[in-house]
């Protein structure tokens, strides 16, 4: 026989303590499968049981009817929206064939949004109109709205802006898609002498800060002195052919005349313009920029300009765009090494932006660019922009060093020569047309009296003129 193993006392007490708790268990396991000893209580759990499977299959079947009963509301729902956006879309289209339709009071109060109080009554009203896409023609009943402030109704067929006249307080506009012929043909009562005791108080003239008349058939832009608190004015995507009537707006800081078609940059002598869009124009010379002391925007893409030298003067640019014109010579660039401000230039789509290492070439002249044709310019651009050259900072001192190290008896072999510039020098080019006189300007041609006096007789003895001539010329 083999001997039992004993057991310590602490060995017991812990064998008792999981017994105990193993009876418990199975107490507490077998009271939850509810058990039962006599067969009613048995016979009265089924039923239980039962029960409660027949009220779980009740409620399964009303929850998925109540949920296809929402699926077809929402899909009928749908069906009615798209119904009505069809017939609204419809009723736009031909009210549009038709010529538009007359605006009512009551198609104005559905879009009206955003109360404020009234600056003259403190009464509170509403300042906020939104007729886009409505087909209008006619704006009439928008004058018995005076405190309106924002007003938006692109998308229409509006030609007449005149009963804006008798909003003092509007300070945004957008009526871009329409039919409109003038800019902002209206003016609003400013007090005067004539006025001043009846209309003094509300007669505080145009307030407009912000217009966008884009998109429209504009030909020729109007004085708009009356608006001269003017901020923004979009006036792209019209026939305009000139550039004038701006020189009164002294608070005019955004302006777009994109997709017109102007061809000489006129009439914005000191405007403190910050940004200024005239792309997809006629233009083939850059003038006048140099006279906008805050530009920093500046949008010249797609027209057929060939030369930037007109861009020296703007030191305040940050960024131009100069993308799908004429301009051949990478070196033209040049004329902006001393904006020190540009950070961002786009010239691609030129001729000049297919020659050899033309982002490394644009990058060794404009070192402070962060991007160039939308891409940024990266540390390693810079770096390879340096070595192009061969230059003070280039690696070529370096490569030199080490090869006398480690070859010191043999020729160094510059593999990698400085890149040789094809390009005349425009700048140069430039100063030098400059300097050159006009024709007809012989004072010009000659150094000193002496010399203009010995070109004189010359030309006398060869055109014969008479000697009185010649004293003449002498005494000038």
């Amino acid at each position: 026989q083999i001997p039992l193993p004993t057991m310590t006392e602490d060995e017991e007490l812990e064998s008792s303590a999981l017994k105990i708790q193993k009876i418990a268990r199975g107490r507490k396991a077998r009271r939850g499968n509810r058990r039962v000893s006599s067969p009613k209580k048995a016979l009265a759990s089924e039923e239980d049981m039962a029960a409660a499977k027949l009220q779980s299959l009740q409620r399964g079947k009303k929850s998925r009817k109540r949920v296809e009963e929402m699926r077809d509301q929402k899909a009928a729902a749908g069906r009615i929206q798209a119904i009505h956006r069809g017939r609204a879309d419809r009723r736009v289209v031909l009210a549009k064939k038709e010529g538009g339709l007359e605006l009512e009071v009551k198609d104005i109060r559905k879009g009206l949004s955003q109360m404020a109080r009234n600056p003259f009554t403190l009464r509170h009203s509403y300042v906020k109109l939104d007729l886009n896409n409505q087909a209008v023609k006619t704006i009439d009943a928008i004058s018995q709205f005076t405190n309106l402030q924002f007003v938006e109704m692109n998308n229409n067929c509006i030609a007449d802006l005149s009963p804006l006249a008798l909003l003092p307080s509007l300070l945004t506009l957008d009526a871009s898609n329409n039919n409109l012929t003038e800019c902002l043909d209206y003016v609003v009562p400013e007090c005067n002498e004539s006025n001043m005791f009846a209309d003094g108080v509300t007669a505080i003239g145009s307030m407009l800060h912000e217009a966008n008349l884009s998109c429209n058939k504009i030909e020729k832009i109007r004085d708009l002195s009356p608006h001269r608190f003017l901020h923004h004015l979009d006036l792209s995507s019209n026939n305009i052919k000139t550039i004038e009537g701006l020189s009164s707006l002294s608070m005019l800081q955004t302006l777009s005349l994109a997709n017109n078609q102007i061809s000489k940059i006129q009439g914005l002598d000191n405007l403190p313009l910050i940004s200024l869009d005239l792309g997809n124009n006629k233009l083939k010379t850059i003038a006048n920029l140099d006279t906008l002391p805050r530009l920093e925007k500046l949008f010249l893409n797609n027209n057929e300009i060939e030369s930037l030298a007109a861009l020296r003067g703007c030191h305040t640019l940050r960024e131009l765009d100069i993308g799908t014109n004429a301009v051949s010579i990478i070196r033209q660039v040049e004329f902006l090494v001393n904006i020190s401000k540009l950070a961002k230039l786009t010239l691609m789509n030129n001729p000049c932006d297919g020659l050899e290492f033309y982002r490394l070439r644009v990058i060794t002249r404009l070192t402070g660019l962060a991007f160039l044709d939308g891409n940024a310019v990266s540390a390693e651009e810079k770096v390879k922009a340096i070595n192009l050259y061969g230059g003070e900072g280039s690696d070529l001192a370096n490569r030199k060093a080490v090869w006398v190290k480690c070859f010191p008896e043999k020729e160094f072999p510059d593999f990698l020569p400085p890149f040789q510039e094809v390009e005349e020098d425009v700048v140069a080019a430039e100063e030098k047309k400059a300097d050159a006189p006009t024709k007809g300007d012989f004072r010009g041609m000659f150094a000193d009296t002496g010399a203009f006096v010995e070109g004189i007789m010359s030309t006398a003895l060869q055109r014969a003129i008479t000697p009185t001539t010649i004293k003449m010329g002498a005494t000038l």
